[in-house]
């Protein structure tokens, strides 16, 4: 089987890897490839690497036709910030993005397309009555629940139009609502939980005593986040089970962390560098959201992808050092 990925970027990454792990053929289609970062995960020697646009639909066609690809993994798209910066290229991006690549998929034969969609999702929902975990077909107003951020606005149409493009073309679609990823990426992060995370773990890594003063790198209440590595588990699961019916999967560590713990899960993991927080955070790390803490139920997920997470936050950061020691020393404290 070949699977084309569409932006290698952290996630991207870390999917090509299990993948070729799994003995499957890999495309990496990505706008400006950075090779250096793909090659610590990925053997490149033994996947075909293309630069070019998503929205270029002949070329992309092309590329599909002739690496005779059968599942596509879509994850190219601008996270929050970059959305918020330049909304009308992140349309472009993001939603014919989508479009796209699912166009190609119907006129090229692709078996299956997955796509990346995520927890800010399930953020549109008022919070169950009951307390329990949110599942991804919850109930929602249609005007007062709307999306909130043009990244929930982006995801959600994504999926309903890939849904659309399953009954309708028979195009195969599965989408996956992925947590707050965290780990390697080819350089500072663009979406929230790695902006969280990185100052703590890069900063504990040079030895340097860390203090963190700005708000924006804090957060209230509780967080969930997700190890890429978890992720491209599930990424690949969706890739190659058959079967599938839910077609969206809650993609979720199943527990949550005040700023607290993360900071002594840093301080465990980096021991004898003083670590200290002088700001404070009114807001949760979702924009425009009151804390609370974010539970979605992953049993979907559990049941037809046969996945659930490996790593909690404090293995995902330990195995996060070590790459950062074996690949970036400039930044290790060894």
């Amino acid at each position: 089987m070949t699977t084309l990925i569409t932006g290698v970027g952290a996630v991207g990454s870390h999917v090509a890897a299990k993948l070729q792990a799994m003995g499957e053929k890999v495309v990496l289609y990505d706008l400006r490839p950075q090779t250096e970062f793909i090659g610590t995960m990925v053997d490149l020697e033994k996947a075909r690497l293309v630069a070019g646009d998503v929205n270029n639909l002949e070329f992309l066609g092309e590329v599909v036709r002739s690496e005779h690809v059968d599942t596509i993994v879509h994850l190219a798209g601008f996270l929050t910030k970059d959305l918020l910066r330049n909304p009308y290229g992140g349309a472009q991006l993001n939603l014919l993005g989508t479009a796209s690549v699912l166009e190609v998929a119907r006129r090229g034969g692709v078996r299956r397309v997955v796509f990346t969609s995520t927890r800010g999702v399930n953020q549109i929902a008022p919070p169950p009555a009951d307390g329990t975990a949110l599942s991804e077909d919850f109930q929602m107003r249609v005007l007062s629940d709307r999306p909130k951020t043009m990244y929930e606005l982006t995801k959600l149409t994504g999926e309903y139009l890939g849904l659309l493009y399953g009954d309708l073309y028979d195009v195969e679609f599965v989408a996956l609502r992925l947590g707050g990823g965290f780990g390697p990426t080819p350089g500072p992060p663009s979406g929230l939980t790695g902006g969280v995370l990185r100052p703590l773990v890069y900063g504990a890594l040079s030895g340097e005593p860390v203090v963190i003063r700005d708000p924006k790198l804090t957060y209230a209440g509780q967080h969930e986040f997700i190890y890429f590595k978890d992720d491209a588990e599930a990424l690949a699961l969706a890739c190659t089970r058959e079967g599938l019916t839910r077609r969206v999967y809650n993609i979720r560590m199943d527990r949550t962390y005040s700023y607290d713990e993360v900071l002594d899960t840093v301080r465990r993991v980096v021991p004898g560098v003083p670590i200290s927080n002088e700001a404070s955070a009114s807001m949760s790390m979702t924009p425009g959201r009151a804390p609370r803490a974010d539970f979605a139920d992953t049993t979907a997920a559990r049941e037809e992808l046969g996945w659930s997470p490996a790593y909690d936050l404090e293995e995902g950061i330990r195995d996060w050092v070590r790459w950062i020691r074996e690949y970036q020393p400039g930044n290790g404290d060894s």
